[in-house]
């Protein structure tokens, strides 16, 4: 831990590291090396438990990218473990499990969790940015929608 001129601990100095980790895993994330960023935002999230959350989301984000669903799917589910509330989360959650959805007939079936994902997001933020694009992804499985509000839509971005 870093030492200010008092000799005392710096009581930001675990934040600091794990902010270091997140711009490394960005970097990763840029130069095309997605497990060491995936790592690196893990090692973010242990670093700064407090902010675990954020590190997860923006894992999810590069898993996302690139095409690892399943792997994205686990990184959300540790961002939401880590902070039950944050609605983007779920939202990014749905989107990778829609992904996963076969066609039976003319009926899209998503996995298990999809509908519950797209619903908890606009239990969250029924105006989010993301709240037309969940109704839209639950009445094409459909599944109701539970909330009567809506905004407008965007992709998946880290934070």
């Amino acid at each position: 831990m870093k030492q200010n001129a008092n000799n005392q601990k710096d009581p930001n100095a675990t934040k600091t590291l794990a902010a270091y980790y997140n711009n490394l895993a960005e970097a990763y994330a840029k130069a095309g090396k997605t497990d060491d960023a995936v790592k690196t935002y893990s090692l973010a999230a242990q670093t700064d438990p407090a902010g675990a959350a954020q590190y997860y989301y923006n894992a999810g984000a590069v898993l996302t990218n690139i095409g690892k669903v399943d792997d994205a799917i686990a990184a959300f589910d540790k961002c939401i473990a880590a902070d039950p509330n944050k609605a983007e989360a779920y939202y990014q959650k749905g989107v990778n499990l829609i992904g996963k959805a076969t066609l039976q007939g003319d009926k899209m079936v998503a996995p298990s969790g999809t509908a519950e994902a797209f619903q908890k997001y606009l239990e969250l933020q029924p105006t989010g940015q993301y709240a037309d694009v969940a109704k839209q992804m639950l009445a094409s499985i459909g599944s109701p929608v539970e909330t009567g509000f809506g905004t407008k839509k965007k992709t998946a971005t880290k934070k």
